[in-house]
This record gives structure tokens, sequence and C-alpha cells, in this order.
């Protein structure tokens, strides 16, 4: 208990102090180099690994990784899979434009190049569709949780279908991605206050999680290209999480 209470009480200030250097670091890039999308890559994934190495992350990868820029499309189980992500080609993400005024990770996001969606707006399809485009010719993967809200598992929510849509009318590429942690606690779901939250499960020594990737699609029809992703991220989801299942039996048996 006390070891999970100082993990915490360091970590969490940590994680604090590395998006606010590295949101200034993005600042200072854009100012002199512009949004060259390798600079910016070689920093979101240098503060990926700093953050791997204080909060004690562990990602197990399974599946290969697109070689080409394509839509990674993944379920949703907590507030840090966004960095448990990993990725060949330069990544931005689609988020709520709500989120865009959030302090340090709202703009450190913005100069990652995110792609911020109005729900409530009639032109939003099209404005997202041009900006997601965009973004692939300009050799940018792209990361979407299409369930919208994260869910505990290990089954997955019905996807959002906007951006399948999208997908299909302009011919982008969709590779679906399913992630599964080993402690499911870790969601952050329900009416549950996320400081007390955070400081609970980021006193844990290692947060372990597996990442595995399916097959890329490039279908003519929304629908369709919803129907196989769903399915592949589901049926594997809940693969992954037997594998954890059978793992902490053993661990309790040793």
């Amino acid at each position: 208990m006390i070891a999970r209470f100082l993990r915490s009480s360091y970590r969490i200030p940590g994680f604090l102090f590395l998006s606010l250097a590295y949101t200034l670091k993005l600042g200072i890039v854009h100012i002199i180099h512009g949004a060259d999308r390798h600079r910016i890559h070689r920093i979101l994934i240098e503060f990926i690994h700093r953050v791997y190495a204080l909060m004690g992350i562990r990602v197990f990868v399974q599946g290969e990784l697109p070689e080409e820029p394509s839509i990674l499309m993944g379920n949703h189980r907590s507030y840090v899979d966004a960095v448990m992500i990993p990725a060949k080609t330069p990544v931005v993400f689609v988020g709520r434009v709500e989120s865009k005024s959030w302090p340090i990770i709202g703009w450190g996001a913005t100069l990652l190049g995110t792609i911020w969606v109005n729900r409530k707006s009639k032109e939003s399809r099209k404005e997202t569709r041009e900006s997601v485009k965009q973004r692939l010719q300009d050799g940018f993967g792209i990361v979407i949780f299409p369930e919208g809200t994260t869910h505990v598992g290990p089954d997955v929510l019905e996807y959002r279908p906007s951006m399948f849509y999208i997908s299909a009318e302009g011919g982008f590429p969709v590779t679906p991605i399913a992630i599964e942690y080993k402690d499911p606690n870790i969601a952050w779901v329900g009416q549950s206050m996320f400081v007390p939250h955070a400081w609970k499960q980021f006193g844990a020594k290692h947060i372990d999680v597996k990442v595995s990737y399916g097959p890329t699609y490039c279908l003519p029809d929304g629908g369709e290209m919803l129907e196989k992703t769903r399915a592949w991220t589901e049926k594997e989801a809940l693969r992954l999480r037997r594998e954890w299942d059978e793992q902490i039996a053993e661990e309790r048996k040793g």
C-alpha cells in the first residue's frame, strides 16, 4: 500500500511535467521547422518511451504493424490508450473538439496535428474527410477510437459509423487494433472520479497491455468496413483477455 502511494505521488506530477516539457518542445519545433512530420513523430516516440519508463508501462505487440499510413481503429479501454499504440509511420489522432481547450494535453495534441471533430456541426463530416485525406497524403497514420468512450470489456461497444463511411468514400485503408490490459480495472468508466482512479492505477508496479494488429481493409462500403473491423477487434480482444486470465492464474499458482 505504501509502495503504491509513493509511486503515484511521483508518477502523476512526473507525467504532467513530461507533458508540459514536450508540449513546449513541440511548440519550438513548429516555430523553427513548421509541421515536419518526422521531427514531430520522433518527439512523440521519445515522449511515449519516457512515459513508459516513468509509469512502469510494458506493451506486448502482436500482429504486423502497417508499413504504410493507415487509419488505426482501436477499442477504447483507458485514458492512456493513445500512448499504447506503436506505429511505423508518424501518426495523428482524431478527438472531440471539446478536448482541444484542455490545458497541456489539448495544446500538445493540437501541435501533434490532431483532427478535432465537432459532432454538432453539419459540416463536420466533410471537414473531417478532407482533414483525414490531407493527413494521409502527408504521410501520417491516424488513430481513432470509434467506440467514442472507454469500456471495461472484454467485449467491444458499438462503433460510431461516420469514420468508416468517410474512409470508404475516400478510399482510405483501415487497420483494426485490439487493446487489452492485464488489469481490466484500468478502464475509467461509470461515475468514478478521474483523480482517485488515476492515483490508484498509476500506483501499480507495472501497467501491462497487449496490443494486437489485424488485417488492413480498404473497402468501398462503409457498413461492411465497420462490420469487419469491429468483428475482428471484439474477437481479438476476447482472445487477449483469455491470455491474460491464464497468465494471472499461473502466477497465482506459483
